[in-house]
């Protein structure tokens, strides 16, 4: 995307420094003919050393050293990129972007009345707060002390069917910021009661959805907006607007789950946490910090689901890493979550912890040979060790750091690294394959499946609507699931599974449907047909391979030695 000159020159020519910057809030002082001066909005000062000059249009603080025009300012005040803050300026000065070179921001992101509806709701939410004696004494009993219950604006949404309606009226306008649910035609009631509420900011400040926590152990435990116009789970991250607002410059960042985590750990000092609110980490989760910082430590608990979302969230981030990112992952104790270790032992000891978090190459590693039960101590070990660990190394499009993975593979599973470069080399453009699920049966109580097979049939029980993609190149459950679907086409995984129960495949496809296999939803079109390609060319080479060797021991008929000819032709062919 390029945005012309010509309309950057434009634009800048239509603002004033000094009025922009007064009109953000900044109280600027004239001290001499054309410099102004206020405390930099960027650091906390006592004398002001923040100069804007008119006639430069241009700022520039003595104290810590941020600079630059209006472009630059919009940027580090609202944490903006390049394009985007063009667009937020232009929109103001009522122009509109050059076809072709819109930055990709929501597109309902010039909705002023739902934010505005937000804020209402969320000045609703903590008057209420203030009020309740039963939740000041749930917060008090978790520990959340008032200046930073102040601090993330926690609130609380009373009992009731329609509180907040009556409050703030503007019925359809809640119904479309996901306040409010309709019932029937004309009625509705308010989504959350008897909740506390933990506002959702983004990184400009603005609110734009709540999550909401009962008091009691009712569930769900945890209730959050539905997506809105302003708010997608996906690319929000809780406590990152706080986070960044706390440091000028973001060194690092823990990446919790929960609200409360969040909370716990800015009142005791560790104030460069966010939350993904309950889901796994996404690309765009992991592209949003990246903007801000290049150290992310991900936090999970110790046990088992704790290692099945640190996994899932490895193979996010391995297409995203660059060489200049330090990626690490932190296990707490088995029954704490960040919220209740940082109570118990307090910012020096969590401290302690991050720094001993294991880095990505040693997670990446432990987790290959763990899950898959890999015995470095013998040949068989040590070579599916380094295959699957090829595989995981695949999407990685950083040089250096790829380079620096192979080394350490080369150490630990005893191979020289040319090799392993030469057979990554080779299989670049296959499938990556994910780690074997931790709960996989016993093969003595279920079919076994190649890899690849594998893959595939997990893909087309999980989503049946892959058959368009599916030709009849696999026989076996692959060939038996397709023929189902095609026969049902609207047929669910749970009516698959259904139709294997007295078989012996049925275990499997239980297990199947519940497998991650670590492939983005967006990503498995694409994956499922690689995969079926993968397992054609397997096919191709075990018919070949077996050929040949009944040629170098009896000899073949005139049929197969065309039949070997063709498919070698169809090897070439490929290759």
């Amino acid at each position: 995307m390029r945005i012309p000159r010509e309309f950057i020159d434009q634009l800048l020519a239509r603002i004033d420094l000094v009025d922009f910057i007064r009109a953000a809030g900044v109280p600027l002082q004239k001290k001499s003919a054309s410099n102004y001066f206020a405390r930099c909005p960027f650091h906390q000062e006592k004398s002001p050393s923040f100069s804007v000059s008119q006639t430069k249009q241009f700022y520039h603080c003595f104290g810590c050293g941020v600079h630059g025009n209006v472009i630059d300012f919009v940027m580090q005040q609202d944490h903006l990129t390049f394009p985007e803050a063009i667009e937020t300026l232009a929109r103001l000065q009522g122009m509109s972007m050059p076809i072709g070179s819109e930055p990709s921001l929501r597109k309902h992101d010039h909705q002023p009345d739902l934010y505005d509806l937000m804020l209402a709701a969320s000045d609703f939410y903590y008057e209420h707060m203030r009020r309740s004696p039963t939740a000041i004494a749930y917060l008090k009993q978790r520990g959340v002390t008032g200046a930073i219950a102040k601090q993330f604006v926690i609130g609380f949404a009373p009992s009731g069917w329609q509180g907040l309606i009556d409050g703030l009226g503007k019925t359809e306008k809640l119904l479309e910021a996901g306040l409010v649910i309709k019932k029937s035609e004309g009625k509705h009631y308010d989504r959350f009661r008897e909740r506390i509420m933990f506002p959702i900011h983004d990184v400009r400040g603005r609110i734009v959805g709540f999550g909401g926590r009962v008091l009691g152990q009712e569930e769900p435990k945890y209730l959050n907006s539905p997506e809105t116009p302003i708010f997608q789970k996906g690319q929000i991250l809780y406590g990152l607007y706080h986070a960044l607002k706390a440091h000028r410059q973001l060194e690092r960042v823990l990446i919790v789950e929960g609200y409360m985590d969040v909370v716990a750990l800015a009142q005791h000092g560790i104030a460069y946490a966010v939350a993904t609110m309950g889901t796994a980490a996404t690309k765009e989760h992991i592209e949003r910090l990246s903007r801000y910082t290049s150290d992310m430590i991900f936090c999970f608990d110790g046990d088992q689901a704790g290692r099945t979302a640190a996994t899932r969230a490895l193979y996010v981030m391995l297409p995203l890493v660059t060489d200049t990112m330090q990626m690490r992952f932190l296990f707490l104790p088995e029954g704490e979550d960040p919220d209740s270790l940082i109570r118990k032992e307090g910012k020096n000891a969590f401290e302690a912890r991050i720094q001993q978090s294991l880095s990505l190459s040693q997670f990446l590693f432990q987790s290959i040979a763990t899950q898959n039960q890999c015995d470095l101590t013998t040949v068989a070990g040590r070579t599916r060790f380094a295959t699957l660990a090829l595989n995981a190394l695949k999407p990685i499009t950083a040089p250096l750091l790829q380079n620096m993975l192979l080394e350490e593979l080369s150490k630990r599973a005893r191979i020289e690294v040319p090799i392993l470069r030469q057979q990554l080399r080779k299989t670049a453009h296959a499938t990556p394959q994910p780690l074997t699920p931790t709960s996989a049966p016993t093969p003595t109580t279920m079919p076994a499946l190649s890899p690849p097979l594998k893959l595939a049939t997990t893909l087309l029980l999980q989503d049946p609507s892959l058959i368009e993609h599916y030709h009849d190149t696999a026989g076996g459950m692959l060939a038996a699931l397709a023929a189902i679907i095609h026969e049902h086409p609207s047929i669910t995984t749970g009516g698959l599974i259904e139709h294997f129960r007295d078989r012996p495949e049925h275990e499997l496809l239980r297990t199947l449907a519940q497998w991650d296999p670590l492939i983005p939803d967006e990503g498995r079109t694409t994956a499922f047909k690689q995969t079926l390609q993968k397992w054609e060319q397997m096919t191709l080479e075990a018919t070949i391979q077996s050929l040949l060797a009944k040629a170098a021991q009896s000899g073949l008929l005139d049929e197969e030695k065309a039949t070997l000819a063709k498919l070698i032709s169809q090897k070439n062919a490929v290759l």
